[in-house]
């Protein structure tokens, strides 16, 4: 996975906004960068970014680990949105979408773009009580409406460990770029080069 080519990937994605950047507040001052994978109300996982700019791997964020949510956070708003649309899409398949439409902006009939709308404009700002690092994680083995399934990968032995699965209950997963997208493969891919 080279560099130059996530970078191009993402400034090609903004141009086009079809990718969202989401800043994460961790704790006052501090916040994490990086694009979503796949989220619901309670979970995130995003696609981490370093200071250079460089692919730093995946984080798990828990969202219903938030203490002191105020009616009229961003948070709360997002949860609004989501939480209507997903009434509406009950038999939602975001893994099927990429096989029906080429790019996100043609979503219009799906959740996704109104839901994307709301955290560019929210700009995602979400304050988190709790988090959890998923590392190493380099290979996406399975994602199904249930759960994540990661294979760990030792960059240092090049070895992997056991697969890592992380159960959710009735979790839809979101998925914020297209899935023929050479970005969204390389991020889906293990990470066995170093950047």
């Amino acid at each position: 996975m080279k560099q130059a080519k996530i970078l191009s990937q993402i400034e090609k994605a903004k141009q086009q906004h079809t990718l969202v950047e989401v800043y994460v507040k961790k704790q006052t001052g501090e916040f994490e960068v990086g694009y979503p994978i796949v989220s619901d109300h309670r979970w995130l996982i995003i696609a981490t970014v370093n200071a250079q700019g460089q692919f730093a791997g995946y984080t798990l964020f828990a969202l219903k680990r938030i203490k002191r949510v105020r009616s009229t956070t961003p948070y709360l708003k997002i949860i609004t949105t989501y939480q209507d649309f997903f009434k509406a899409h009950e038999q939602y398949d975001p893994f099927q979408l990429s096989e029906k439409e080429t790019t996100i902006s043609q979503w219009s009939k799906q959740l996704l773009p109104k839901l994307f709308t709301a955290l560019t404009k929210e700009r995602a700002y979400i304050t988190i009580a709790g988090r959890f690092d998923i590392t190493p994680v380099d290979q996406v083995v399975a994602a199904t409406a249930h759960h994540f399934t990661c294979l760990p990968f030792d960059p240092l032995t090049y070895q992997h460990g056991e697969p890592v699965i992380l159960a959710y209950k009735d979790i839809s997963f979101l998925q914020f770029w297209d899935s023929a997208d050479l970005l969204y493969q390389q991020t889906s891919e293990k990470l066995s080069e170093k950047i």
